[in-house]
């Protein structure tokens, strides 16, 4: 029997624009404290990552294993999960995004820097993430205030010794010390 679908229903811009909707409706269901819609949406569009198969930009999207990845992370670290954040993070490679994808290859710095920033003694990883998010994505760093607020928190409790580059970064960012 012959498959009569459309192939353009399922062809990769198709599978890339219901992923991407997919993860913002989980940043969405995360934003609203529904961890079961998060945890059901990312479950989807991981589905839909697989059945792409790479991690591609169609449509400008992104969409693609990595990028669900990238999302699990984000939402980890702004839903007071940093140990999970971490530990997805450990796993992360970002070498498979396509090239056109700074800001997304920096924003998982942002993120890994902010759950590190909430572990005990981890304040130097933390500075290492934001320092790789500074070298990818400069402005992202010097301008997002979320990032603004956590390297003035870092620089409360900075210890030179173990966090360097951070006055440095302060700077540049243009944040008192």
């Amino acid at each position: 029997m012959t498959d009569t679908r459309d192939s353009a229903s399922t062809g990769p811009r198709v599978l890339s624009a219901h992923g991407a909707l997919t993860l913002l409706a989980a940043l969405i269901a995360a934003r609203q404290a529904q961890p079961a819609a998060v945890e059901r949406h990312l479950d989807d569009a991981n589905a839909l990552a697989r059945r792409l198969g790479a991690d591609r930009n169609d449509l400008w999207t992104g969409f693609g294993p990595t990028n669900v990845m990238i999302h699990r992370i984000s939402i980890a670290a702004r839903t007071d999960q940093p140990q999970l954040a971490i530990h997805l993070g450990e796993q992360l490679d970002t070498s498979s995004l396509p090239a056109a994808l700074v800001s997304r290859r920096a924003r998982v710095h942002l993120d890994l820097a902010a759950a590190y920033a909430c572990s005990p003694g981890n304040d130097p990883a933390a500075v290492l993430h934001l320092l790789e998010a500074e070298r990818i994505a400069p402005q992202t760093v010097h301008v997002h205030g979320r990032t603004r607020h956590l390297i003035g928190d870092l620089l409360t409790r900075e210890r030179r010794a173990v966090t360097p580059g951070l006055r440095a970064l302060a700077e540049r960012a243009g944040i008192a010390a």
